[in-house]
């Protein structure tokens, strides 16, 4: 759950503010925190409410893509390599980074072929 303080930094709607809901740094913000924490699993949940949840939170994702590739001109082929940087591949045949590579099939020529950065734990 969002707190008042992450919400503020984050999402802000406030035009004096430099994190505007409408400024491209909080949209890639928001966009990582919801890949981060999108429940990848939602479509096989038995719960009605888990499944409508998880469908809402893939709708978002995919405007919040929308809008950064259309609207602000981000690079698509970067912004996806960040969001499979951002999550682990997880459950039955890397299913996590199938859909996320799913949400970019319209901004991305080939989205198997976008490389992986592979993650280094430095102590």
């Amino acid at each position: 759950m969002l707190n008042k303080e992450f919400y503020q930094k984050y999402f802000s709607n406030d035009p004096n503010s430099e994190t505007d809901v409408y400024n491209e740094r909080s949209l890639i913000n928001e966009l990582s925190y919801m890949v981060e924490h999108h429940d990848y699993s939602h479509q096989f949940s038995d719960d009605n409410r888990h499944y409508i949840s998880g469908e809402r939170s893939e709708k978002k994702i995919q405007e919040l893509i929308h809008s950064l590739v259309t609207i602000c001109r981000v690079d698509a082929e970067r912004l996806l390599e960040d969001c499979l940087y951002e999550r682990d591949e997880q459950y039955l045949n890397g299913l996590t980074h199938k859909t996320i590579r799913n949400w970019f099939k319209p901004y991305v020529d080939n989205v198997d072929n976008i490389f992986v950065k592979p993650k280094f734990d430095i102590e």
